[in-house]
């Protein structure tokens, strides 16, 4: 008899209770009355680019088509639509770096282990082999953390570089523009939100090993996602992109940190809604809208509904927090740059949904819609 007390017996019995169900993503861009979204006037060009790029170091074709369709450089158009174009450029390369970084490929993945070997290729922290051994898991965060320290580190570049894989290569690419182009704390708050990233998202193999308990409630699972879910590194880089220049003390008021925590969780939400469909079909409940359906005991539409008022309770806590921020401060280029910087948190935000919503990674190519509504069934 299954035991439903169990956390991972609890799983398995949702995923079978929810095949077959049909479900609707409501208008999410209702959820952010007043917000832009816009999309950077350098994406086309960013686009060719970004595919020489990749050209140059992923030589297998079915993964670079797989990063093509999913459409990065629209990712980083639509995240910093103000960005002149190098720095445009930049985030396309990261987003689609971090997203490689993570979540790999399950037919190509290549255990790492720790020093590299030349057929070293991608993890897979997401759903892929890596998931199943925390040990390599581990191994690959001690290597990830060693490349971060040397392109972000105190000295950046200095010395011998470490042995690293490809995709911490690549990754070489956008740090030194990074260190070129943003002040010593900006680049000091990247390594410290990609350190965070890392950790959070490495750890996560040890959770479904063991089948937490609190893995499977709304608490627990909001804590991890603060950890593994990466809009952090995103956030910091608003800092380079837009080479701003706002002291510490500014960016650790509580009302600044309120906003760019907010922003964070926004755009953990979003990525949860419109992607729990296909986390579900790769039997993967690492996603608010199940972890909502299975502690509260209710259908899967109802979860989708509840976690698009935490989008909407989340957003008037980002809104309220901007009334607190300390401006004027008496120096009107740097109230230019508070301001700069609040918006970028919001256009992130924005930008994440605007390219989720458009993507036919997580809806395919045509997905019945109603306006902005989609309709989804469960397979």
């Amino acid at each position: 008899m299954l035991n439903i007390s169990r956390p991972l017996d609890r799983k398995e019995r949702f995923l079978r209770e929810i095949k077959g169900s049909q479900v609707i993503i409501p208008d999410l861009y209702e959820l952010f009355p007043g917000w832009k979204f816009n999309i950077n006037k350098n994406y086309e060009a960013v686009k060719k680019q970004t595919d020489i790029w990749l050209e140059s170091w992923v030589e297998n074709d079915s993964l670079r088509h797989r990063m093509q369709i999913a459409n990065f450089p629209k990712l980083g158009a639509c995240l910093y639509p103000d960005a002149l174009e190098e720095e445009c450029l930049m985030m396309s390369y990261y987003h689609l770096w971090v997203f490689l970084w993570d979540d790999g490929t399950k037919k190509l993945t290549t255990y790492i282990v720790y020093p590299f070997s030349p057929s070293s290729f991608y993890p897979e922290l997401d759903c892929g082999p890596l998931t199943n051994d925390p040990q390599k898991a581990l191994a690959f965060k001690k290597a990830t953390d060693i490349a971060l320290d040397y392109t972000l580190g105190e000295q950046p570049f200095n010395g011998q570089p470490p042995p690293m894989a490809p995709v911490m290569t690549a990754f070489s690419d956008v740090a030194e523009k990074v260190v070129a182009g943003a002040t010593t704390e900006a680049r000091q708050r990247l390594l410290s939100e990609l350190k965070f990233y890392v950790d959070g998202a490495c750890i996560l193999p040890f959770h479904r090993n063991n089948g937490k308990k609190y893995f499977l409630t709304v608490k627990g699972f909001l804590e991890q996602r603060e950890a593994s879910g990466g809009a952090g590194a995103s956030i910091a880089l608003i800092l380079y992109v837009y080479h701003l220049n706002i002291p510490a003390s500014i960016l650790d008021h509580e009302a600044m940190r309120s906003i760019r925590d907010q922003s964070c969780m926004l755009a953990h939400l979003i990525n949860d809604i419109v992607s729990f469909r296909k986390e579900l079909m790769d039997n993967q409940i690492d996603n608010i809208v199940p972890i909502l359906a299975i502690e509260n005991k209710y259908s899967l539409q109802q979860a989708i509904d509840d976690a698009c008022r935490l989008v909407w309770e989340t957003r008037r806590l980002l809104e309220d927090a901007e009334k607190r921020v300390p401006v004027p401060t008496g120096n009107a280029e740097l109230d230019t740059q508070i301001k700069k910087y609040i918006q970028g948190c919001k256009d992130l935000v924005a930008g994440a949904l605007n390219w989720y919503c458009g993507n036919e990674r997580y809806f395919g190519k045509n997905p019945k819609r109603e306006g902005n509504k989609i309709f989804l069934e469960i397979l």
